[in-house]
């Protein structure tokens, strides 16, 4: 697979890889050097190699049909260990019992540089031995939110907390959770795995919705409250509250306003839909720095907005993505056949 993506998607990635650490740098107190960077990935990469064979082996394959060298596909996929992500998202899970149709939802809102909307891309992978998947990325990462056949639904938030060179890099974790069926199998994968950052992943699985928090030392879950669960940049399992005082600088723009706001909007409906989703994702309240993100006069971060919005149904396979704010566009449709 590796190869066909390189092939089809060249020139993005060839582009995307001589802007990324710019990009990234422009959410940053403190520079991060080329230098710097690239002794992390090489880290990285030494330290994954025997967690990750296929996920390295679709990296060399994108490496030779691309031209761009396998360290800087890694880079791409450790920009997120440099140093504290500055992106935010609101998510969303709803359970089979809270939705309208009797299939379980997941969505979200990424909030993050605007420039990311030109290389990204709608990608299925069919491998031969495990399950298919589609995800709204950027060609060269390993994953990004998505779902799979076999009904795991991943969306993604950026959380306050420690990291460590000795970990695998967050976004092959994706991937790893892209692979497997059910609550058990994926909390079993990122607790086998050394992880590199405090990551969230709010999921959907064929036994319902879960919400998975992770630091390198530990990983616990959040299980849905009257169906529901909603997580924006904070963390909220007891183990891990102390974060939000020990890394509270960390904390993405309104993470407790836009959890409050969201729950508020969806809990005084009683069956969910995605037209209510969709709605809940685009609201103002608090704006410009609402669910629905504007650009604002934050000094440092107040350049980002709402990039994308994703809404996914695994079990009817449906993909709905709204490029830009929502509030000012339409969600297109994908399905994975």
């Amino acid at each position: 697979m590796g190869l066909q993506i390189g092939d089809a998607c060249r020139e993005t990635i060839k582009e995307l890889a001589s802007v990324v650490l710019h990009r990234f740098n422009l959410g940053q107190e403190n520079n991060v050097s080329i230098k710097e960077a690239r002794e992390i990935s090489a880290s990285a990469l030494n330290f994954s190699r025997s967690y990750l064979n296929d996920e390295i082996q679709e990296l060399i394959g994108i490496s030779e049909s691309s031209g761009v060298s396998l360290n800087d596909l890694m880079l791409l996929n450790c920009r997120n260990m440099f140093s504290v992500s500055q992106e935010g998202c609101t998510a969303i899970l709803v359970s089979d019992e809270r939705s309208d149709n009797g299939y379980s939802i997941a969505g979200q809102n990424w909030d993050n540089d605007p420039e990311m909307d030109k290389y990204s891309v709608v990608l299925t992978r069919r491998p031969v031995s495990e399950p298919s998947n589609i995800t709204w990325t950027q060609p060269g990462l390993s994953a990004y939110m998505g779902f799979n056949s076999a009904g795991t639904a991943v969306c993604m938030n950026a959380l306050n907390g420690g990291s460590t060179l000795k970990g695998i890099p967050w976004y092959f974790i994706v991937r790893k959770l892209l692979k497997t069926a059910g609550f058990f199998q994926a909390i079993d994968n990122v607790r086998r795995m050394p992880r590199a950052i405090t990551a969230n992943a709010a999921i959907i699985t064929s036994d319902g919705p879960i919400n998975i928090e992770l630091t390198p030392e530990s990983v616990e879950y959040l299980e849905p409250k009257n169906g529901l669960i909603v997580h924006t940049n904070h963390c909220l399992h007891p183990k891990f509250k102390r974060n939000n005082i020990e890394f509270k600088k960390d904390i993405y723009g309104q993470s407790f306003e836009r959890k409050d706001r969201c729950e508020e909007v969806l809990s005084k409906i009683d069956q969910i839909k995605i037209e209510d989703v969709k709605r809940a994702l685009s609201d103002h309240e608090g704006f410009p720095t609402s669910i629905c993100r504007h650009p604002n006069p934050d000094p440092l971060i107040g350049w980002q907005r709402s990039v994308i919005s994703i809404i996914m149904q695994p079990i009817t396979r449906e993909l709905y993505i709204s490029r830009g704010n929502p509030c000012e566009s339409n969600y297109e449709v994908y399905q994975l056949d």
